[in-house]
């Protein structure tokens, strides 16, 4: 077909040709004369009749043009939709919103609270589904409608109003114009009905979304209703007789809401497959990275017995370990999961903490935690219930009191001191046993739904954090294998200790996000956090005016926030690069030193200039700040702004350097910080000196280790004058070849001067390093005292001369000599006498 239709079209270009020639030949103008071979359809080809305009040439090559096009719709119009999927997932739709629309509407039925909400995600959930759903239906109609408006374009054509007048010349071109008559008729059938099925498809999703936002108005008025009632009486007080008639039975409505969840779950699973698989791509990706560190330990490592003693969870369970790591977090990147869905992950969860908690924990501990898993697993087949089955009130009166009995035992475990156990945990049970008595309480005063939604909350939150826990400390785990393998000499481990600094620092961060998702979980459990959340948009975006602008408290909190997320960025840039610089204490041209403070200084300037452009403060507003402060630095700000810039200055010329040994102003000791207002000294007794920038600058100041770490000791001894200078001089040389002492520059010995008392030798000797040379002196002094008591060399004492040029009269008068004093003592008293002279 496609060969005729070539040959024909090209003998009809060719007869289009042949008559432009024949024209030109004859010398006529056919744009200007009339054409005496067509005829206007349904008139007689008389003289009378005026001639019409168009041509048999124009003619020919606009059929030619049509075809082309009408060639390229048919070809646009073979792409049709995937029927298949659409009409699969639209039935399917319908009746999940039926099965909302009859649980709401059953009469002697009543939705709990916990379920409204699920009910609420699980419509937006289909809601959003049916909306990807029409995006290529909607994509298709609009191609349908561009293409009949071209169609029209050529139906309308002056081409089809136009024939022969004589029937029997040109039967190419009368077969052609048929041809393209037939065609018309195909493409306009084909165009029809597949604009009828997406209009059919359009009207469906178009009912089934007006179904949906009828259903969520219904489910927000009944959550309303529900909230309000919630510490209202629902049934009979615990000693009043009952009030609620047992129309079915738990297992009945245990197994009716396990069949809803099931086909909610197994669908919301198949239409997320992409996110599973990313999930558990990542966790496979940590089981190797942990199995690979690991193995680069046990290999290289000398000390890897006590490395690995450090790591419990991820050594003996290593894909476990990374499931732990991917589990909380899973929800979260699912789009509004349902009840059913987020179950599971916490079922396997819990289930991947009980195995992991039976390697840390004393067995009193793991069995109690074993009795409680039991009751969390009755509160998470209750949480699965559509409506609220009074019938129920005695399991969970059973279950809370289980569960008191459970965390009470917990606490005291906890006091006793062979038991090493988080110290949050106690506190975790107290809070738990506070809901658990709210929840009996409500539960004996009739408030049944209420004692139902504190014991999910509390029993749920509490299992969450333990597991939590677990997922903070196998994450500290990890980083501490990598922590390890990224020392370059196999014989370095780098003690508990020394990797606190870097833990507590990286566990706060982790602990933070792992409250977040608790907080999370358990406002989510209560059926408040979607509340929440409205009521604070709406605080956050609502306008506010002060003085002569506006403001809203979301763009304030998004500018402190930004600001403090960017001064602990610097924090902690400036921490772990002082940790690096620890570990090159001799290179000191290759330390970073204080140069942080430039980089602390970027980040919080980049941090700022962030949170001004995301909280939407104008510029004039800007400059209205910016003049207030320098007229406060003209005023009292002085002293804070030349310190910042003796920062600076001190950053850019790196007189001083973490680490350094420095003397400035009668104070020394090594600089731990050089922040952007003072920097910090740990002086040689423990204390900690804070000295401003400008002090730095202003000051005479002396740096110990500027170009390096040498340092030259100086020593003054003194000998009697009766000693002999050439021993002592050899004993001093002597003491100083020690292999600690450098011999470049190389040690002397002076006779430095004749003092009063003794001859003084100066003694100079050089040490590599200076965190040594106290200790170097020591040594030194030592054996030089030493040596001189071996060669009975004499230090001296001070000595002074006194002349005594005349007394006074009065003490002239009572000197009398021990003769004199020995004759005036009585003969038998003398021995006494003489014996206490001995004395």
């Amino acid at each position: 077909m496609k060969v005729s239709f070539l040959f024909r079209n090209l003998f009809l270009f060719s007869l289009w040709i042949g008559s432009h020639v024949a024209s030109a030949q004859d010398n006529i103008d056919v744009s200007t004369s009339s054409d005496s071979i067509l005829v206007s359809s349904g008139q007689k080809p008389t003289d009378s009749i005026a001639q019409p305009k168009a041509s048999v040439e124009s003619s020919i090559r606009k059929n030619l043009e049509f075809t082309i096009t009408l060639n390229r719709i048919n070809n646009e119009l073979e792409k049709e939709l995937d029927t298949v999927e659409i009409m699969q997932s639209i039935p399917f739709f319908e009746r999940l919103v039926n099965t909302v629309n009859e649980r709401l509407e059953v009469r002697g039925s009543k939705v709990n609270l916990r379920y409204l909400s699920a009910l609420e995600n699980f419509l937006a959930s289909i809601k959003n589904q049916v909306l990807d759903l029409e995006k290529p239906i909607t994509k298709r109609g609009n191609e349908l409608i561009a293409i009949r408006d071209e169609l029209d374009a050529v139906k309308k054509d002056d081409l089809f109003q136009y024939s022969l007048r004589d029937s029997t010349v040109l039967p190419e071109y009368q077969l052609a114009i048929t041809l393209l008559k037939n065609r018309m008729v195909r493409t306009d059938s084909v165009l029809t009905s597949q604009r009828l099925l997406a209009a059919s498809f359009q009207s469906r999703i178009s009912s089934m979304t007006i179904k949906i936002e009828e259903l969520s108005s219904v489910i927000d008025f009944e959550t309303r209703k529900l909230e309000k009632e919630l510490f209202n009486k629902e049934n009979n007080y615990i000693w009043e007789p009952r009030e609620f008639t047992n129309v079915e039975k738990l297992g009945e409505i245990f197994r009716d809401s396990l069949r809803l969840n099931e086909v909610i779950f197994s669908r919301y699973f198949k239409n997320h497959i992409p996110i599973s698989l990313f999930l558990f791509g990542i966790s496979l990706a940590l089981y190797a990275w942990i199995r690979y560190n690991l193995k680069r330990i046990t290999q290289e490592k000398d000390f890897s017995a006590i490395i690995l003693e450090r790591v419990k969870f991820v050594n003996s369970f290593q894909f476990l370990s990374a499931l732990i790591f991917v589990l909380p977090l899973a929800p979260f990147f699912y789009p509004k999961p349902p009840i059913s869905f987020e179950t599971v992950i916490l079922i396997a969860l819990v289930l991947v903490t009980s195995i992991l908690l039976k390697k840390d924990k004393p067995w009193k501990v793991y069995w109690n935690w074993i009795l409680f898993i039991f009751v969390f697993l009755f509160y998470t087949a209750s949480n699965l219930y559509w409506e609220i089955a009074f019938q129920e009130r005695w399991h969970l009166l059973a279950l809370s009191f289980i569960g008191v009995f459970l965390a009470n035992r917990l606490v005291v475990l906890q006091k006793k001191s062979e038991l090493k156990l988080p110290i949050y945990l106690s506190y975790l049970a107290k809070f738990y046993i506070a809901l658990q008595v709210g929840s009996i309480l409500a539960n004996v005063f009739g408030r049944f739904s209420l004692a139902k939604m504190l014991g999910v909350a509390s029993t749920m939150s509490f299992v969450q954090a333990v597991s939590l826990y677990i997922f903070v400390t196998v994450i500290m785990e990890m980083i501490y294998l990598q922590f390890e393998v990224s020392k370059k000499q196999g014989n370095e481990y780098t003690s508990y200790w020394d990797f606190q600094g870097i833990q507590e620092r990286l566990k706060k961060v982790f602990s933070g996000l792992a409250f977040i998702i608790w907080g999370y979980y358990f406002l989510d459990n209560l059926s408040i956090f979607n509340f929440l959340l409205g009521e604070a948009k709406l605080f956050l975006t609502t306008p506010w005016s002060l003085f002569s602008g506006t403001f809203t408290f979301g763009s304030v909190a998004i500018f402190f926030l930004v600001v403090y997320l960017a001064s602990i960025l610097a924090n902690n840039i400036a921490y772990f690069a002082s940790i690096k610089d620890q570990q090159k204490p001799n290179q000191r041209d290759k330390r970073l030193g204080s140069s942080i403070l430039l980089i602390r200084l970027g980040v919080l300037s980049l941090g700022m200039l962030i949170a001004i452009g995301a909280s939407g403060i104008p510029i004039d507003k800007i400059t209205i700040i910016l003049g207030a402060l320098s007229l406060g630095i003209g005023f009292g700000l002085q002293t804070i702004v030349n310190n910042l810039v003796s920062g600076i200055i001190l950053a850019f010329e790196r007189p001083i350097q973490i680490g350094d040994d420095i003397e400035v102003g009668g104070k020394s000791g090594k600089v731990k910080d050089v922040g952007i207002r003072s920097s910090k000294l740990q002086a040689y007794d423990g204390s900690e000196i804070i000295i401003p920038n400008g002090d730095l600058l202003s000051q005479h100041l002396i740096n110990w280790t500027l170009s390096d770490k040498k340092r030259r000791v100086e020593l003054l001894i003194g000998v009697g004058y009766d000693s002999d200078m050439e021993l002592v001089r050899d004993v001093l040389r002597k003491q100083l070849d020690q292999e600690e002492i450098l011999k470049k520059p190389e040690p002397r010995v002076y006779l430095q001067t004749f003092g009063d008392s003794s001859v003084d030798f100066r003694v100079l000797f050089w040490v590599d390093n200076y965190d040594l040379w106290i200790e170097i002196r020591n040594q030194v002094m030592f054996g030089i005292f030493k040596a001189f008591k071996e060669q009975g060399i004499e230090i001296p004492f001070p000595q002074r001369d006194l002349h005594l040029k005349n007394l006074p009269a009065t003490i002239r008068e009572n000197v009398k000599t021990i003769k004199e004093i020995e004759e005036e003592i009585p003969e038998g008293q003398g021995g006494g006498t003489n014996e206490k002279t001995e004395e």
